[in-house]
């Protein structure tokens, strides 16, 4: 189970970064094109990869904050538990007879 979500994270991680290398050369070398106006293709492909992007950008960022939140409530959980008593009866190994 573990190899199957490294190699899919593998995967995604791999896409990911083929789309938004794609989309740069994509950008880069239309940049200078000879534009023929409203209804210019390429302009309108510029602008999707342009899109295309900002929204693979935003995701990025998004799953950054996420992980930072959980690293973050990961650790300030294992503070919060150090510091609490932990005191039972079996730990302090009391005998409840009745």
């Amino acid at each position: 189970m573990n190899k199957k979500r490294r190699l899919a994270a593998l995967v995604f991680a791999a896409l990911f970064l083929i789309t938004v290398i794609t989309s740069l050369f994509v950008i880069a070398h239309e940049a200078d094109h000879f534009c023929i106006g409203e209804d210019c293709a390429v302009c309108a492909l510029v602008s999707v990869c342009q899109h295309t992007i900002k929204a693979l950008c935003s995701a990025l960022v998004t799953a950054a904050f996420a992980v930072g939140c959980i690293g973050f409530l990961r650790i300030a959980d294992g503070l919060c538990l150090k510091q609490a008593d932990n005191r039972t009866p079996v730990s302090l190994k009391v005998k409840l007879s009745n």
